[in-house]
Order: C-alpha cells, then structure tokens, then sequence
C-alpha cells in the first residue's frame, strides 16, 4: 500500500467512526475499526468481512452522590466541576451487549473478544438473542486506572476491548448500537464505633457508568447515561 493509498484508507476508516455520545467532549466509549489482515481498514464495518471493533474507555466512574460511610463521613466525593480529586474510580470490568444484528445471518455467530493480559473474559447469551461479553480484571491491580499511577502526572489511562463480530445480511447502512456497563469499585475503610455506634467492617461498593443512553434514579450510576456506543454497517 503506498502513502497516498494508505491515507485515504485512513480517512475513510476515521470517517467510519462513530462516537459513544453525540458531544465529543463527554463520548468516553468508543467504537474504534479495526485492521484486516490486508491493512483494510473499512472490513470492520463490512458485510461478510473480517469484523474487529474496539470498543475504547476513556475514563473511570463515578457516582451521582458522595459515598459514606456508617458514621457519615464522606469517603468517595461525586464528581466536581474543575476538581481533579473527586469522582474518580478506576475501571474494573467492562461488558458491551451485541444485538443480534451483530451476531450474523442465523443470529448465532458469537462475538469472539480480544484476549486482554490481566483480564478475563466471559461470554452471556441473553434471552433477547443478543449476547453479553464482560472483560473482568483478575485482581484490583490491573483495574484500568483513573487518575495518576505511581506518581505519574497523567490523569487516566485509556483501554481498548476488541470484539470480532459478524453482520447480517440487510443490515449495510444501519446504525449498530452496542450498549456498554463500566464497573469501578469504592473501597469504603473499616470505621471504629464511638458514641454509641457499632464498629463498622470495611466493604466495597459497585459504581457504573452506562452507555445507553437511558436515564436512572440509582446512586451509584452516573443518571444521565450517555448514548451508546453505535457503528454504521457499510454494505
């Protein structure tokens, strides 16, 4: 492939991508194309091709409202504008739903996920026929991070999930969504009881941020949730 080839399959391949929220500056799950075995890059969003997507998380949770513990005090701050020490919780699991669209012809074309070092992955058929893939770290240490490592002056690391998928028949020009779940994890410490209040043992709670572009009322989810991560099928 030479220069000029490669950068119009680039361009192509950037135009193809659709972001996980219609305001680039909140769209922190994306659909990235992947390369085919050819340097191809449109085959990912190609009928009868090689279909590898990335599905790329930005960012950690986050929680409506200030997490306590027994005794009241604050030990997880809800996200404040400009502040860089509040709402953030480094990713633990990541799950992305693939509509049937997605799963070939007959419906039964599984996703295949992207092997990820220090992370599990689980494969869920759902009684709606779309399936469920869930990329679990295999201990808090490789939780993708939000916010500076070891000293580092980065503000959080990016983690890209790739999944091979198959698109039906009748589906080119289609916009595919593929719900996306974010799971963090808020250690809350072990509190020693005092007038009259019992000890407290240490527990961890589960935040989401979910894209689907659903609203809740749950505390421990982000309750605008942004729009779900969607491709366009070419024919």
């Amino acid at each position: 492939m030479n220069l000029r080839t490669a950068a119009l399959a680039t361009t192509a391949a950037l135009s193809l991508i659709v972001s996980g929220s219609a305001a680039p500056a909140s769209a922190h799950v994306n659909v990235i194309p992947g390369v085919s075995a050819n340097a191809n890059l449109t085959d990912a969003l190609t009928i009868g091709k090689n279909n590898t997507i990335f599905f790329r998380v930005g960012h950690g949770c986050s929680a409506e409202t200030d997490i306590k513990n027994s005794q009241g005090k604050v030990v997880f701050k809800a996200p404040v504008a400009g502040a860089t020490d509040s709402g953030r919780a480094d990713t633990h699991a990541f799950s992305v739903t693939v509509p049937a669209t997605a799963l070939g012809d007959a419906g039964i074309t599984y996703p295949r996920p992207a092997y990820v070092p220090g992370w599990k992955s689980s494969l869920k058929i759902n009684t709606d026929k779309t399936a469920t893939v869930t990329w679990t770290a295999i201990n808090r240490d490789f939780d993708l991070p939000y916010g500076p490592v070891d000293g580092a002056t980065g503000v959080s690391m990016f983690g890209d999930f790739g999944l091979r998928v198959a698109f039906a028949k009748g589906t080119a020009g289609q916009v595919i969504k593929f719900s996306a779940v974010q799971t963090c994890f808020v250690d809350v410490p072990a509190v020693k009881g005092s007038k009259g209040k019992k000890d407290s043992k240490a527990t961890t709670v589960k935040i989401y941020e979910t894209w689907d572009g659903t609203t809740d009322t749950d505390a421990t989810d982000n309750n605008k949730h942004d729009a779900a991560p969607s491709v366009t099928v070419l024919g």
